[in-house]
């Protein structure tokens, strides 16, 4: 039995509190963020929980919506094999949560809580799953703690580790040995990445590279509609406005017919008077393209993202043209248009890479080589083509790989 009370964790428990409010109610808000504020922090405090289920039960938790979109293929290709196990899956961020609850709907989705002890036991106790599988790289030692004394193995699928990660956990060695030197096996994205676990002890039995499970379609995604010329800007922060708004000014007047969406990384957020300051008048700020037959438009709708893409010739991800480190540059790719991206993907490093070598997607130095770069592939179709046609190749290697894992997985999972 785990002894919940003992002193070194409840410092651990009350410096994650102080740290947790710290986060949310008031570094998060000044950031113009959705991740943030007291309410979010209430929800991680008092989650709601998935009843317990009969039979086999994995848990996948994936802190945002980029990990998520790994949740989601792996939960679709663990039903495709096993139809009757039980996937319940969670996530940390207000963005994350919103895709797994869309995916797994409210009665098998939750806010993960806080990383204090009685929190992580009460959930195993909850749950009951027989296998925990985290995505990419979120390490947490009361979590790792629970685990351990519930008798659940933990997996880690599309691992990452980045060299400021893998410095610091060669710094503070007693936390990696609380938690990834734990987990049952471990599938680093790439051959780097899984050197790096290797070097801080990771046996190599429990190592086995997975590739960029990012890089496999999704089934579900919405049919192509390209009727209108579209470019689509995806995922764009609040930071990154000044920066975006002369380039797509200057994008507008050059082809003033061509429809260009623009779509918020948090929408809500951003008051309709400040995108008129930055975009002018002409920009229509709507939920649903539908309802405008505007060339300038401001989406301002959760999970609106795909759909878009899916209507658009070319995808700009943003969240690359301020230090935020990026989103999934291969979205645009998965439904059909070509990607296109800025400078600023430090969170996307191993993606970048696999398009880059694939000649999948286009990156620009800034944003002022933005029109240039845009305009340049809308004039050669035959290129896009192209882009999107290599991509499938590396989507189809990731295809075979995440059926792979997955039979693993519900091996561990007895």
């Amino acid at each position: 039995m785990l002894q919940r009370s003992g002193f070194g964790w409840q410092a651990y428990g009350a410096l994650i509190e102080a740290l947790s409010w710290l986060h949310y109610v008031v570094v998060s808000p000044l950031g113009k963020s959705d991740e943030g504020g007291a309410a979010w922090l209430a929800k991680r405090h008092h989650p709601v929980l998935p009843r317990p289920a009969e039979g086999r039960r994995i848990w996948i938790h994936a802190v945002s919506a980029g990990e998520a979109k790994v949740a989601e293929l792996l939960r679709q290709q663990l039903l495709a094999v096993d139809p009757g196990v039980s996937l319940v899956l969670s996530s940390t961020t207000y963005s994350g949560y919103a895709r797994v609850k869309r995916v797994a709907g409210e009665a098998a989705s939750f806010v993960m809580p806080l990383d204090t002890l009685p929190e992580q036991s009460r959930l195993f106790e909850r749950l009951q799953p027989n296998l925990l599988v985290l995505v990419e790289s979120e390490y947490w030692p009361a979590q790792f703690a629970a685990a351990e004394a519930a008798g659940v193995p933990v997996v880690v699928v599309n691992a990452t580790l980045s060299a400021r990660s893998f410095a610091r956990h060669r710094r503070f060695p007693a936390i990696a040995r609380r938690t990834l030197l734990k987990a049952r096996r471990i599938y680093p994205q790439d051959p780097e990445t899984l050197s790096r676990y290797r070097e801080l002890g990771v046996p190599a039995d429990r190592l086995e590279l997975g590739g960029n499970l990012k890089l496999a379609p999704l089934g579900n995604l919405p049919p192509p509609d390209r009727t209108r010329p579209t470019v689509t800007f995806g995922n764009i922060h609040a930071d990154e406005l000044d920066t975006l708004a002369p380039a797509v000014a200057e994008l507008h007047q050059r082809r003033p017919a061509r429809r260009v969406v623009l779509v918020p990384r948090y929408p809500g957020r951003i008051p309709v008077t400040e995108l008129h300051r930055r975009f002018g008048t002409g920009l229509a700020v709507v939920e649903d393209l539908a309802t405008t037959d505007a060339t300038l438009v401001w989406l301002d709708r959760m999970g609106a993202l795909a759909d878009a893409y899916a209507r658009s010739e070319l995808g700009i991800v943003c969240g690359t043209f301020a230090p935020i480190g990026g989103h999934d540059l291969s979205e645009p790719l998965q439904l059909g248009a070509a990607s296109l991206y800025g400078p600023h993907v430090e969170r996307q490093r191993a993606l970048d890479l696999a398009l880059q070598e694939m000649q999948s997607a286009v990156q620009v130095r800034s944003a002022a080589e933005l029109p240039d770069a845009v305009l340049r592939l809308l004039d050669h179709p035959a290129e896009r083509e192209a882009m999107v046609a290599r991509y499938r190749t590396l989507a189809e290697t990731a295809a075979l790989r995440l059926g792979q894992i997955a039979t693993d997985l519900l091996a561990l999972a007895q």
